[in-house]
């Protein structure tokens, strides 16, 4: 397997099944089962985006940790177990005192949101940066996030939401104890001018830069469609076993993208960043237009394509750009610039935009926000094909 062992990689590939599985079985309900303890979809999105705010903090916090103190595995175990504590606190307090649990959950968010970036980090410095190996190890954790959202899906709606912190309980210990005995491969030493690195180096980086502003304007506008699908759902009469079905279907299509995401190389990454767009724009278009939850399940299809392509294209260009000892750093940025920063703003009038005009008016808004990317990407797509020519 291109000089990476098969123990090293079914080690990583059962952590990050069990990391998503974990993910999925508190994350993936949580909106549901906050707005089923009393919030409004207004306040609901006002906590969003304090939760994403921290998210943004915490991105910059725990992935410049990894770069100072040289490691992942370290900091990923204690940033893990709180986070999995914090899970549990608000899922406690929710049925006790919903605005205890709703001020919780941003905290969550700070110890929740750079974990991924630090896992991915951890896994392609353990896979000799070989992005193919890694899209297959990746692909397994969404797996392991679409069969959690599946099977949590049918047993909240028969058991209730105390299903949550019982599975989601038994993947994050899962997840502690292969993550103790999973090895790290060693930083690599860089001595000089490279040690002094700073966040701000990163700007100057104009293919860094031009990821992280596609990937700001797509997170704008599927940020309500990614946070929000519970209240999308109920719309057009589905209900939590609708939700968790949603989930499945897409997170396995976007499995299969990330899979074939070395094959998916040969294109160059400006045309992957550009349909990563376009299909972002589809799912607006066709949950705008929704009338039965199978439109919104298609439009989910389409959106998980979409991160499908955008994960490995994201990790692949920060990998080949950033060097020196920022690659942590960021790694986060780009994880939090889609699902963080431009969260905070998103759902900031989300919310507050569905109870007023429907839960269909953001998706009429992110179809016009997605014109912005799709323009753009198309436009170097056309720069970069005349300048070869």
């Amino acid at each position: 397997m291109n000089a990476v062992d098969l123990k090293t990689f079914v080690k990583f590939a059962g952590l990050d099944a069990l990391y998503w599985a974990f993910i999925a079985a508190f994350a993936g309900y949580a909106s549901a089962y906050l707005l089923a303890c009393g919030l409004s979809a207004g306040v609901l999105s006002l906590m969003l985006a304090c939760y994403m705010g921290c998210c943004f903090a915490g991105a910059f916090f725990w992935g410049g940790l990894c770069d100072r103190k040289k490691t992942n595995r370290r900091v990923f175990l204690f940033e893990f177990t709180a986070a999995a504590a914090a899970a549990m606190a608000v899922w406690f307090m929710a049925s006790k005192n919903v605005w205890i649990a709703a001020a919780l959950y941003p905290l969550f968010g700070f110890l929740f949101a750079p974990l991924g970036s630090n896992l991915d980090s951890w896994m392609l410095r353990s896979f000799n940066r070989d992005a193919s190996v890694y899209g297959r190890a990746r692909s397994l954790g969404s797996v392991g996030y679409a069969v959690m959202m599946l099977v949590m899906g049918r047993l909240i709606s028969s058991f209730g939401y105390v299903m949550m912190p019982v599975m989601a309980g038994a993947a994050a210990l899962a997840v502690l104890v292969l993550a103790f005995f999973t090895a790290e491969m060693p930083y690599e030493e860089r001595k000089g001018a490279a040690q002094k690195a700073n966040t701000k180096d990163l700007l100057k980086i104009r293919p860094y830069m031009f990821l992280l502003v596609i990937l700001f304007f797509t997170g704008l506008a599927a940020s309500p469609f990614n946070n929000l699908k519970t209240v999308i759902i109920s719309s057009v009469g589905g209900d939590v076993s609708v939700l968790g079905l949603d989930a499945f279907i897409g997170v396995m299509v976007q499995a299969v993208f990330i899979f074939i995401s070395g094959s998916m190389r040969r294109y160059p990454s400006d045309l992957r960043l550009f349909v990563m767009c376009f299909c972002v724009l589809v799912t607006m278009a066709l949950t705008y237009t929704a009338v039965a939850p199978a439109m919104v399940i298609l439009g989910t299809v389409f959106n998980n394509v979409s991160y499908g392509v955008m994960l490995p294209t994201m990790r692949e260009i920060t990998e080949k750009n950033v060097t020196g000892p920022l690659k942590n750093t960021a790694h986060s940025l780009s994880d939090a610039m889609y699902g963080s920063f431009a969260g905070i703003i998103a759902l900031t009038y989300s919310g507050t935009l569905m109870d007023a005009f429907g839960a269909r008016s953001v998706a009429l808004l992110g179809m016009g926000i997605m014109l912005v990317p799709v323009v753009i990407s198309l436009t170097v797509i056309l720069k970069n094909r005349k300048a070869k020519a």
